[in-house]
């Protein structure tokens, strides 16, 4: 990528399985790996799960939507879910920083 080109943010809606099976559980700890992973590299920048554990909401940046879809691709849990992306807008999130020092 070069320094110019810009990266897209999409919204990914991803329903589980309604029953979760063995094979499946197994999964999960991979999934947390590699969520983990690209958090640190800033490619996810949002993940959030409904307390059903049924929907799952990734907010990601790519280049166009065939690079989100190879990111996406990795996810060890990929095969069992299905995938809604959506190119957003625009994407406002809360500063993130470290708290007001107080001299005492």
């Amino acid at each position: 990528m070069t320094p110019l080109q810009t990266l897209e943010v999409f919204q990914v809606h991803i329903k589980l399985p309604e029953i979760f099976s063995t094979r499946f559980a197994a999964l999960i700890p991979l999934q947390y790996e590699k969520v983990n992973e690209l958090l640190e590299k800033r490619v996810i920048l949002n993940y959030a799960l409904d307390m059903a554990r049924v929907n799952l909401w990734v907010t990601l940046q790519a280049k166009d939507q065939v690079e989100a879809m190879d990111i996406l691709a990795t996810f060890p849990i990929i095969k069992h879910v299905q995938v809604e992306i959506f190119e957003l807008a625009f994407f406002d999130a809360a500063p993130v920083g470290l708290p007001e020092l107080i001299m005492n």
